[in-house]
């Protein structure tokens, strides 16, 4: 198999980020009072792909670093990603998330159970757990960060420049991105009014900017060097942040046509909530009006059925919508690729390699 050596590699990654998030946990003793501690760990405890800590640990090996020494700062892109999930599944008012109740959800029946809550008050309990679950995590992966000063044989200005890129331009870009998804979900503007690379780019400031770091800081520790104009460090940045780009897009396509089972999160969902996407633009730029008409109609309604999901993707398919996205995909990992070619050959540079190519064809 043409990946075995990153899906090997991703495997070992997927055991070995939990463990030392939880040893932290356990040196800590834990968050107070309960629910917290129980919904800051939740999706840490649930497995998942751990694809950006991979990334930043394969960025150091390339550019001949330890990848022993970037561990802990994988550890904490992983923190960083999961409050960015739990804040996501809130605004979206997702139920799953690896399987799994999302915070909200797990919070909401901790409230009815433990605290007696009515329904009403039982759901406002699980919001505002999640927000401040969120909160703590996104703490706990700026200590963890901090720690690798002690713990690793690491420049200070060299975790003292990644902290600071992580909590300025990474989170800002990403918030941003955020915003923007939201409004876009929740106006009434037409998605053909909307020009499709400002889509992408939606899609770039929400997945694409943590692609990007975890590419800079991964190699920023390999080197050992705070320098993020060195040669080395930028291609990597820039094979990671068009691999993002790349990632999102097959994500999309994965949302409609992946399996819920498999997924571990709602499959049709973001027809439901009426997600402006380059698959409903281009299909709406193909589509009869009486097609157009049927995709708008079911497009945002959150009580859609299960045969009228069937139907919209049916027309996306049917449309060119799905291999539209696709081949936007294909053709930002062949921007991406072309960056590594300055990069020394390894293991690592093949895994990475494999990864970019990995993403446009994995299928659910």
């Amino acid at each position: 198999m043409k990946f075995n050596e990153f899906v090997g590699f991703l495997n070992k990654v997927e055991k070995e980020i939990p463990k030392v998030i939880m040893d932290n946990h356990r040196r800590r003793r834990g968050f107070s009072p309960e629910v917290i501690d129980r919904c800051a760990t939740s999706y840490i405890e649930r497995g998942g792909k751990r694809l950006r800590p991979a990334v930043l640990l394969m960025a150091c090996g390339a550019v001949g670093g330890d990848e022993a020494a970037a561990l802990p700062a994988a550890a904490a892109v992983e923190l960083f990603h999961t409050w960015t999930l739990v804040h996501d599944d809130l605004i979206d008012n997702d139920h799953l998330r690896r399987g799994q109740p999302t915070v909200h959800v797990l919070a909401r029946t901790m409230g009815l159970e433990n605290y007696g809550f009515s329904e009403k008050l039982a759901g406002k309990f699980g919001e505002d757990i999640a927000v401040l679950t969120g909160d703590v995590q996104h703490g706990w992966c700026i200590s963890m960060l901090t720690e690798k000063t002690f713990t690793e044989k690491l420049k200070p200005d060299v975790v003292f420049t990644i902290i600071n890129r992580l909590q300025s331009l990474v989170l800002c870009t990403l918030v941003h991105g955020e915003v923007r998804d939201v409004e876009l979900g929740m106006t009434g503007e037409s998605i053909l009014d909307i020009p499709e690379d400002e889509i992408i780019n939606m899609l770039w400031m929400k997945t694409g900017i943590l692609y990007e770091f975890a590419g800079l800081a991964g190699a920023m520790i390999g080197k050992n060097l705070a320098d993020a104009d060195h040669p080395e460090i930028v291609a990597l940045k820039n094979f990671c942040s068009n691999c993002g780009t790349a990632f999102q897009l097959r994500d999309d396509i994965l949302g409609i046509l992946g399996k819920e089972d498999k997924l571990g999160k709602p499959v049709g969902s973001d027809i439901r909530e009426g997600k402006k996407t380059t698959i409903i633009r281009a299909a709406l730029q193909n589509a009869s009006e009486s097609q157009a008409r049927i995709i708008r109609s079911i497009l945002g309604k959150h009580d859609a059925t299960e045969d009228e999901i069937g139907t919209v993707t049916w027309l996306l398919v049917d449309l060119g919508g799905i291999q539209h996205t696709h081949d936007l995909s294909v053709a930002y990992v062949e921007k991406a690729v072309p960056y590594l070619d300055d990069i020394r050959a390894s293991r690592y540079k093949t895994m990475l390699e494999q990864w970019a190519h990995y993403m446009i064809e994995r299928n659910y």
